[in-house]
């Protein structure tokens, strides 16, 4: 039997991802985010969420893309993955929705290694496709680097 499964969606760069809404938290924008000398590439810094210090993660560099030439209009999606907090910092948000587990395709491989490493699979939507990101890889690549 087919489950439905809920996406908070998103744009980094020209590319629509989701999440599972169970790991999302909150979103804001105009968050800031205190660099850390030494951090790994894609760690933006870290961000005080009301009193609970939060690492960022830039989603441009976790998936080797350019730079946002409109840094002011960075939103933060928070994640909570295994317990702890994470903020992926992102170009746009989009919809919830909701579809069929069963429709998911697995990713394509002709992506960019990057991004594609970070991807569960992909949903066929009108006019677009919606990649399914994969909350572990994705914190724990990150951290790793």
């Amino acid at each position: 039997m087919s489950a439905i499964q809920s996406y908070a969606t998103f744009y980094v760069d020209d590319l629509y991802f989701g999440i599972l809404t169970s790991n999302v938290v909150e979103l804001t924008k105009g968050t800031e985010v205190t660099p850390v000398p030494l951090a790994p590439f894609a760690v933006s810094g870290l961000i005080n969420l009301r009193g609970q210090i939060v690492t960022a993660i830039d989603m441009r560099k976790r998936m080797k893309l350019k730079p946002n030439p409109n840094a002011e209009s960075i939103i933060t999606v928070f994640i909570r993955n295994n317990g702890v907090l994470f903020g992926l910092l992102i170009d746009k948000v989009s919809d919830i929705l909701e579809l069929v587990d069963t429709d998911l395709e697995p990713p394509p491989s002709n992506m960019p290694s990057a991004a594609y490493e970070l991807i569960i699979g992909f949903h066929k939507l009108a006019g677009k496709l919606l990649f399914i990101l994969d909350a572990d890889k994705l914190i724990l690549g990150c951290l790793s680097e």
